[in-house]
C-alpha cells in the first residue's frame, strides 16, 4: 500500500507537495482505512481544484517517477530523462533537480525510496526499509556516483553492482537487474503494484486490451457484467475478439498520409480488436431478443467504465494502487460515489487496493461517505504560478458540516474565481 508520495520542482509544483495516505487520528469511517497494528492507511483519496490549478501535474508526477524507474534498464547511456520537467517560472528552479519520494508497504515491510534527477542524470537516490520501528539504510547515493552502505551485507551485495550503473540510470533498477535480494521487493512493487490512468477512452482501452485478451476462464467477463449491472448500465454480455495482423494488413487500414510513421521492421505486428455489446430487450410480442452494438456506439461513460473494469478487477485481486486523473470524465456523479465505495468496502476490496483520483464532481464531497483526511485540494498561486497541495484535514471541519457547500463558496480555496462583469471585447 502507498503511505505517502512527495514531489518537488515538477511542472507547476515548485515547492514540496505531499499526498499522505496515512490516516489521521479521526475515528470516523473506520471501514475506509486499513489497520497495520497502530498504523492506519487510507483506501482512497480524492483531489479537487480549479482548471489549470495543477491536479493533472500531480498525477503526471506519479507517472513520471514510476516510468523513470520502470524504464531505467532500457535507457541508453547518455539518453536524457525526458519525464523530468522542472518548474519553469523560476530561473533557479529550472537548473535544480526534480525530486520524488515514495513511502509504501510491500510484503509486510515499510520502505522509503526516493531520487532526484535533472534531464541529464540522477543526482541523489536512497532506499530505507523498516524491519523494526527504526529505518535501516539499504543504500544512499549522492552526487550521482557516490554510494554508501551501512551494513556489511549491503556492502557485499551492492557495492560490486556500482560499476554496472550509469549516471542516467537508477541504482534500484540496476541492482534489481543483477538479482539483488535487497531491492527485489521494493522494485517489484514499482513494477506491479502501482499504475496511473487517464479516462480518455482510447488510452484506457489500449491499456486494458491485454486483460480482455487473457480472460480464458471468463472471470473478467463475469466481473465486468456485474459491475455494469450494479452501475445501472444495461449490457447483458459482450463479445471480445482480437487477432494479430501483419504490417501489410495494417497499412490498408490507415490513411496514406500516415504511412511514413509506421515501422518498416519485419517484426512489426499489431492487433485488430473488436468488441460487441449485447442487449436483451423485449419486442412488441413481449418476447426477448438480443441485439449487438459496437462498443463505439455506446455512450462515452459506458465505454470508459467498460475499459476501466479490468483495472478494477486487477486492483481488487492483487492489492494494487490505482491513480486516475479526472475519474469523473463522462461518468455520472453517482457512479463516482459508487466506484469510491467499492474501494472502501472491505467485502469487495479484500486485498486492500487503493484509489487516488482527481475529480470536479463535488457530490463525493461529503463527510457522510468519506473522512476529512481523504480529501485534498490543489490551488495555484496566481502571482508565482506555483501549485500547492493541501488536505481538508488542515481546516478541521466539524463532523456533519456541509463541506461541499463550504468548498463551492471558496472556504477551502481551490475554486476558480470566475468573472462577474464580463467584457470580452
Amino acid at each position: 500500500m502507498l503511505l505517502q508520495f512527495q514531489v518537488e520542482n515538477f511542472k507547476s509544483i515548485k515547492d514540496s507537495a505531499v499526498l499522505s495516505m496515512e490516516a489521521s487520528s479521526d475515528k470516523e469511517h473506520p471501514e475506509n482505512v486499513v489497520f497495520f497494528g497502530k498504523d492506519k492507511v487510507l483506501k482512497s483519496a480524492a483531489v479537487f481544484g480549479a482548471n489549470a490549478a495543477g491536479k493533472s501535474n500531480l498525477f503526471m508526477a506519479f507517472t513520471a517517477a514510476i516510468m523513470i524507474i520502470r524504464k531505467s534498464n532500457l535507457r541508453q547511456i547518455g539518453e536524457p530523462l525526458f519525464a523530468v520537467v522542472p518548474f519553469k517560472f523560476d530561473k533557479d528552479a529550472i537548473n535544480k533537480p526534480t525530486k520524488f519520494e515514495f513511502v509504501f508497504r510491500a510484503n509486510e515491510k515499510k520502505y522509503v525510496y526516493g531520487f532526484s534527477a535533472t534531464k541529464q542524470k540522477i543526482i541523489d537516490e536512497y532506499l530505507f526499509v523498516y524491519k523494526t520501528a527504526k529505518p535501516t539504510t539499504v543504500f544512499v547515493r549522492t552526487n550521482t556516483d557516490d554510494y554508501k552502505y551501512y551494513s556489511v551485507a549491503a556492502t557485499k551485495e551492492l557495492k560490486p553492482i556500482e560499476i554496472r550503473n550509469a549516471e542516467n540510470k537508477l541504482f534500484l533498477a540496476t541492482a534489481g537487474a543483477w538479482n539483488s535480494e535487497m531491492v527485489k521487493e521494493p522494485l517489484s512493487w514499482f513494477m506491479t503494484k502501482i499504475d496511473t490512468y487517464l479516462t480518455d477512452f482510447n488510452t484506457l482501452f489500449n491499456q486494458s486490451i491485454p486483460y480482455f485478451d487473457a480472460d480464458s476462464d471468463g472471470s473478467l467477463k463475469h466481473f465486468t457484467g456485474r459491475l455494469m449491472r450494479e452501475a445501472d448500465i444495461h449490457i447483458d454480455d459482450y463479445i471480445f475478439e482480437s487477432k494479430d495482423i501483419s504490417r501489410e494488413s495494417y497499412m490498408q487500414l490507415i490513411p496514406p498520409a500516415l504511412e511514413g510513421l509506421i515501422p518498416t521492421t519485419a517484426e512489426f505486428q499489431t492487433k485488430s480488436v473488436s468488441v460487441k455489446t449485447l442487449h436483451r430487450v423485449s419486442n412488441d410480442n413481449q418476447t426477448n431478443e438480443t441485439f449487438a452494438l459496437s462498443l463505439n456506439e455506446e455512450s462515452e461513460g459506458t465505454k470508459n467504465l467498460f475499459a476501466l473494469s479490468p483495472v478494477l478487477k486487477s486492483a481488487f485481486e492483487n492489492g494494487r494502487i490505482i491513480c486516475v486523473d479526472e475519474l469523473d470524465t463522462s461518468l455520472h456523479p453517482a457512479l463516482i460515489t459508487f466506484l469510491v465505495g467499492l474501494f472502501n468496502n472491505s467485502q469487495v476490496n479484500k486485498a486492500n487496493a487503493q484509489l487516488i483520483f482527481s475529480t470536479h464532481s463535488t457530490e463525493i464531497l461529503s463527510l457522510k461517505e468519506m473522512r476529512r483526511d481523504q480529501f485534498y485540494f490543489v490551488e495555484k498561486d496566481r502571482n508565482t504560478g506555483s501549485s500547492q497541495l493541501y488536505s481538508l484535514d488542515e481546516f478541521s471541519p466539524r463532523i456533519g458540516e456541509d463541506i461541499r457547500k463550504a468548498y463551492l463558496v471558496g472556504r477551502y480555496g481551490a475554486v476558480p474565481e470566475v468573472g462577474e462583469d464580463v467584457d470580452l471585447w
